[in-house]
């Protein structure tokens, strides 16, 4: 008997480094009464795809099944995978198809699809993987359609982005939409690439075999929902991807830096990101002030908000609030630029080979050694005398405003990400310190304001914790839609501890009609601030017994 499957859908990105879908040569034995007889992956584009599953139950009983597709290129050295799970309910001695969707990134090499599915205990079910050659330049006929995550599961945007033109040149595939700033520039693109490229080749003393491949995206937030990669840049292995639009086009010497010098070595960002941005012609401070490297870095040294280089040598990427970027980037970038004009290119080639980015301490130890051996100073050594050398330095300044904003728009954030660390980690009295210095920097942050609100939560101070959600609820907006639908739940649960039910039950339910799907780990589970909402709506907070 055919019977229709109900099918809900959650979607996660996860780095490449948490697979562990174990590969299968063979499907294992099927789980009593449930079974995955077939499946079909038809044509494999970039994009948006379809796997057609038969799905059989011959048991009594209807059988739960979490089937989970994985796509992921193997040997691109993106490190991305695209992840989705699907619950699906198998009606009692039934057959059925169903049709399940999965993204694969625009990328080249060797496709991975993995399809595997458990029953309500974790009994395996069905296993199997699927690989798919993509060969630069790509050209096949396919679907790029944006997503977003709901609730529900994945929610295809209506617009469908068209497919990529494509344009080769002596040493790079270059991929841009029709239409965009990438198309009406590409024969100065391609000019302009191929000269820097020539040029670092020779100063760096790098070939590159075969040819680099470019992607432009006309803006981050398309990139992003694309390529699963936050930020206006990137490159891995021999693609680099770029923003390239009317509202923030990134200098063409970074991206191309990256690449060559990544056959020099992986050093920590210190030097890779120094390297990379000391080439830019300006650095344009996320698109508030261009300015050289030199100049930002005097206005940073006279405000005090130069990051110690030691801080620079363990961190393995600059993207996050607690490296601080806007100041991190052009700081490392200084550096490198003076080691360079100090000591010279085969010293920072010789470091750029042996040093090795990594979190382990005793690799961040032994490359301490190394730098000292190669430079015969110390790191704060020659981070004194780089910033006596930088007090010293003359030409072009930052205005003396414009530098002071970029500390404080940078700061706040720094210190948000340290409090929710330490929150993380059972340190709220140290959060709860380094979040009040985080408002009093920008009262009008409601991050930080939020976050205090959860440090006083977790030490009892009930009355302050309920003024800064208060704060939330006041202030925030449908940009800050989450903070003010969990502050009223935090609310609730802090009136429904103090035996005000009413006020409680009104906090619940104002919280119910955000209608706030976004799912945050509470407890130890994903939930929502909807459905803890309706949690407090059905029953008064009890808290544990001592």
């Amino acid at each position: 008997m055919k019977q229709r499957l109900r099918v809900v859908l959650l979607l996660s990105l996860l780095p490449f480094a948490r697979l562990c879908l174990r590969a299968a040569e063979e499907p294992p034995p099927p789980a009593p009464g449930a079974t995955v007889e077939k499946s079909d992956f038809g044509r494999v584009t970039w994009g948006r795809n379809s796997v057609r599953l038969r799905l059989r139950n011959e048991g009594d009983d209807a059988v739960s099944l979490a089937i989970r597709i994985r796509s992921f290129f193997q040997d691109s050295g993106s490190g991305i995978v695209w992840e989705a799970s699907y619950p699906v309910l198998v009606p009692r001695v039934s057959t059925g198809e169903i049709t399940l969707d999965y993204f694969v990134r625009p990328d080249h090499g060797l496709l991975r699809v993995e399809l595997g599915a458990e029953d309500g205990e974790g009994g395996r079910v069905h296993q199997e993987a699927k690989e798919f050659l993509f060969e630069a330049p790509y050209r096949g006929n396919y679907v790029i359609q944006p997503y977003r995550l709901a609730r529900e599961g994945v929610a295809w945007e209506g617009r469908i982005l068209p497919p990529f033109r494509v344009r080769e040149s002596e040493h790079f595939i270059f991929y841009y939409f029709p239409s965009s700033d990438a198309e009406d520039d590409m024969e100065k693109i391609v000019t302009q690439r191929e000269r820097i490229f020539q040029r670092l080749s020779r100063e760096m003393d790098v070939r590159l075999s075969g040819k680099a491949i470019y992607f432009f995206y006309p803006d981050s937030e398309v990139a992003r929902k694309v390529t699963g990669h936050r930020g206006d840049g990137w490159t891995y292995g021999r693609t680099m991807v770029e923003v390239y639009g009317p509202r923030r086009k990134i200098d063409p010497n970074h991206e191309l830096v990256h690449l060559l010098a990544g056959r020099i070595g992986s050093p920590p960002v210190l030097f890779s990101e120094g390297l990379a941005t000391s080439r830019e012609k300006e650095f344009d401070n996320a698109g508030r002030y261009r300015a050289d490297v030199e100049a930002w870095c005097r206005g940073f040294l006279r405000e005090g908000a130069l990051l110690p280089l030691a801080e620079l040598m363990v961190v393995t990427s600059l993207g996050e609030d607690l490296t601080r970027p806007r100041v991190a980037y052009p700081q490392s970038a200084c550096f490198v630029r003076y080691l360079i004009e100090e000591y010279g290119w085969e010293k920072f080639r010789e470091a750029y080979a042996e040093l090795v980015s990594s979190d382990d301490p005793g690799v961040q130890k032994e490359n301490l050694g190394r730098f000292e051996r190669i430079y015969g100073v110390s790191l704060s050594e020659a981070e004194a005398a780089w910033k006596e050398n930088l007090s010293r330095s003359r030409g072009g300044g930052v205005p003396v405003e414009m530098v002071r904003r970029v500390v404080r728009e940078e700061t706040v954030p720094y210190l948000v990400a340290r409090g929710r660390g330490l929150l993380a980690s059972g340190s709220a009295e140290e959060a709860e310190r380094i979040l009040r210095s985080a408002v009093e920097r920008d009262p009008g942050s409601l991050d930080a304001v939020f976050w205090l609100g959860q440090a006083l939560h977790l030490r009892k101070d009930y009355a302050g914790a309920l003024a800064a959600y208060g704060v939330v609820v006041r202030l925030g907006d449908r940009a800050h839609l989450t903070q003010v639908a969990w502050s009223r739940v935090w609310s609730g649960l802090i009136l429904d501890m103090l035996g005000r039910r009413p006020e409680a039950l009104e906090e619940y339910r104002k919280a119910e009609s955000l209608q706030d799907d976004g799912q945050v780990q509470v407890g130890g589970r994903l939930t929502t601030s909807r459905e803890a909402a309706r949690e407090g709506i059905s029953r008064p907070y009890q808290p544990p017994s001592p």
